[in-house]
């Protein structure tokens, strides 16, 4: 562990990991906030799922536009400058969430500017690992990256919700905006550059490694692709779709657990957060083993798809039950099994994109799949989880999903 460390591919990715890490918590803070604000605004249940709605599906509607739009022109400056730009304003526009938060249209417009602001991270984060990590070792390099995702969702109700329960829902906000600016960019400024070569410190033997797995990879691609020719392909579209599915379930769910609990469940807000955190703690696990069984089988698609297929039937279980014991260890063992998709997502994707195209093709990819997908997820999700009616449906995607993966993997044995 030490010698992998020591190499800078490695640091790329825990920076990356750090990095994902805040921003994720940037994103999903207004759902720790959505329990105070509907008490301090006098909000009814009907209001705030409709302004939680809102303020979620608006984040993702303009964090999709920014990944399709955006993309080429962050492709142009790389990905160094490109992440140093965005944690910048980032971090504005989460302090404006709480700076503003007194009108509720401005409050709107601080999670669009943050969706715009988040918009190109994913695609210049996977752009950087694709041109720094050899195919083999993809899967590993973008779990250590997603696993800045987990450890959000796991953390932040052992951060969050003590200090807004404490100091007011605001102090969270400008405790993230701190975290990005102090922490997150003086990171990529040190340890973030876009390609082996333009490293002031990397052994002779790492970048020889990296260039071999360059040239491997891309004898193998077509160069000069046009890039709506991508859009046609079957195993880019299938994929497409999945990635939706995908959005839908873990967004969807994972933005009305805290409001799950202390509405639907009763619970008072402060004894949420080991309910919320539990189904995260196995997540790290999951990444790290899913990732490791798929670089070294090849068999990536296929671990995700078995994932979902176990997932659709805990969760059913899960939403289904008086037992609040059987809910949290069913809820665990949905988000242990699909971290198997989470583990490999991006390298299946960087499997299949040429690199001459990668960053707007991937722009395409994550922004509309977040689009569709977390725009509509929590709107969907809402109703669903909130009424406790049709909790089927959300099993059923799930399911559907498995089986589009089992497809893929047919289609790409990657």
């Amino acid at each position: 562990m030490t010698h992998l460390l020591r190499q800078r591919r490695w640091q790329l990715a825990l920076v990356l990991m750090v990095t994902f890490f805040v921003g994720f918590l940037d994103r999903i803070n207004i759902t720790f906030a959505l329990p105070l604000m509907a008490v301090e605004y006098g909000w009814s249940e009907a209001e705030t799922q409709k302004y939680g709605s809102l303020l979620m599906g608006l984040f993702y509607g303009a964090y999709g536009l920014a990944n399709i739009l955006l993309s080429p022109i962050a492709a142009r400056f790389g990905p160094r400058r490109s992440l140093m730009t965005i944690v910048c304003l980032w971090s504005l526009f989460t302090a404006m969430g709480a700076w503003v938060s007194q009108w509720i249209m401005l409050l709107l417009a601080s999670r669009v500017l943050l969706g715009f602001s988040e918009g190109v991270h994913v695609p210049m984060m996977t752009t950087a690992t694709k041109i720094w990590f050899p195919r083999e070792e993809r899967a590993r390099a973008n779990s250590i990256i997603v696993a800045g995702i987990f450890l959000a969702v796991l953390l932040a109700p052992m951060l969050l919700v003590p200090m807004m329960g404490q100091f007011g829902w605001r102090a969270g906000f400008l405790l993230l905006a701190a975290a990005g600016a102090l922490v997150s960019l003086p990171l990529i400024y040190r340890f973030v550059h876009d390609a082996p070569e333009q490293h002031p410190d990397i052994s002779v033997a790492e970048a020889a490694l990296v260039a071999a797995g360059r040239e491997r990879e891309a004898e193998e691609e077509v160069s000069g692709q046009l890039l709506r020719s991508l859009f046609t392909t079957p195993r880019f579209l299938l994929f497409f779709v999945i990635g939706i599915c995908n959005n839908l379930m873990s967004i969807g769910v994972t933005s009305w657990l805290p409001t799950y609990f202390t509405n639907k469940r009763g619970i008072p807000y402060e004894e949420i957060t080991f309910l919320v955190a539990a189904p995260y703690a196995f997540s790290l696990l999951g990444v790290a083993l899913w990732s490791t069984l798929g670089d070294r089988f090849n068999i990536r698609a296929l671990l995700a798809g078995l994932g979902f297929g176990g997932a659709g039937v805990a969760i059913y279980i899960a939403l289904n039950t008086e037992s609040l014991p059987v809910v949290i260890a069913c809820m665990t063992a949905a988000v242990f099994l699909f971290s198997a998709f989470t583990a490999s997502e991006y390298a299946l994707v960087q499997r299949i994109l040429p690199m001459d195209q990668f960053a707007p093709a991937m722009g395409f990819y994550n922004g509309t799949t977040a689009l569709v997908g977390g725009g509509l997820g929590p709107a969907l999700m809402s109703p669903l989880i909130g009424d406790g009616e049709g909790t089927w449906i959300i099993s059923a995607i799930a399911l559907l999903t498995a089986a589009m993966l089992m497809v893929y993997y047919r289609m790409v044995r990657y």
